[in-house]
């Protein structure tokens, strides 16, 4: 996770604004599952915190919230944006490394980050942090098909060097909700899908996609001012001119339970 972070360096300014946040509704899906007495939310990945703020605003003041992110440039705006907070303590840590007690937490989640993981190393981790009866859920945000966004992502694929099928990466984001339930020591997988918009303009649009590392490849190979221009003649021909632009999003939610029977063997632990 700490070779990936680095990709979204001089990004976080960009992506704290232009990033969208996550429906109250995928979190509260988390809580009739939990069986633990443990208030700690830990969120993994959490780059400059538009996933932080929107678990603290679905859970509240109850809460204690651990935020763990590696990139030094997502943590330094990730520290600015909490820095009066209390309940939130930001860690320098890893998916897989999570530096916390066994048994802390009552969730444990990854918002739009699982594919930056080790995810056997991050399921072992995230099983020895969790209380026995705690969550571990993954969240993600995902574009609706639309012309002007299938646009960009054909411009990506062609500029670019590493990534010739966006379609087969996004497959590739996060796993089944059945392999949550085959991970050893996590029991009754479950998931949510939520359907929400917003509108921005064609600069918001440009400047949302200018938040994606694949098209952060394409600006290293060819030039920022190029692939400006490019994306703004492509607004230019598909969307009507100064109209703002719709984008349509569906915020899954898949969650385990960790096991709360004391005999469950958890992933790394010994053979008994």
């Amino acid at each position: 996770m700490t070779d990936a972070a680095d990709r979204f360096d001089g990004l976080a300014e960009a992506y704290e604004m232009h990033r969208p946040g996550y429906p109250a509704a995928a979190f509260h899906a988390l809580l009739p599952d939990l069986r633990c007495a443990a208030r700690v939310a830990v969120d993994i990945g959490a780059g400059p915190g538009n996933s932080t703020a929107s678990l603290r605003g679905a859970l509240g003041p109850d809460w204690r919230y651990i935020a763990i992110e590696p990139g030094r440039d997502m943590r330094r705006v990730l520290s600015r944006r909490f820095s009066t907070a209390a309940d939130l303590h930001i860690a320098d840590a890893t998916a897989e490394d999570m530096k916390l007690p066994a048994g802390f937490a009552a969730i444990v989640l990854a918002c739009t980050a699982f594919h930056w993981f080790d995810a056997c190393r991050f399921y072992t981790e995230a099983g020895r942090v969790l209380a026995p009866g705690g969550v571990l859920a993954l969240i993600r945000n995902r574009r609706k098909p639309q012309a002007v966004l299938q646009a960009f992502d054909r411009y990506i694929e062609r500029h670019s060097s590493e990534t010739p099928d966006l379609a087969l990466r996004e497959t590739r984001k996060e796993p089944p909700v059945r392999d949550l339930g085959q991970v050893p020591g996590f029991m009754a997988p479950r998931s949510c899908t939520y359907g929400w918009s917003n509108e921005v303009s064609a600069r918001g649009l440009i400047d949302l996609y200018l938040t994606r590392s694949t098209l952060w490849g394409v600006v290293r190979r060819i030039g920022l001012s190029r692939v400006m221009a490019d994306l703004t003649a492509i607004t230019a021909e598909v969307c009507l001119p100064d109209a703002p632009i719709r984008i349509d999003w569906e915020t899954t939610a898949k969650w385990a339970r960790r096991r709360a029977d004391v005999g469950a063997r958890m992933p790394g632990s010994p053979q008994t």
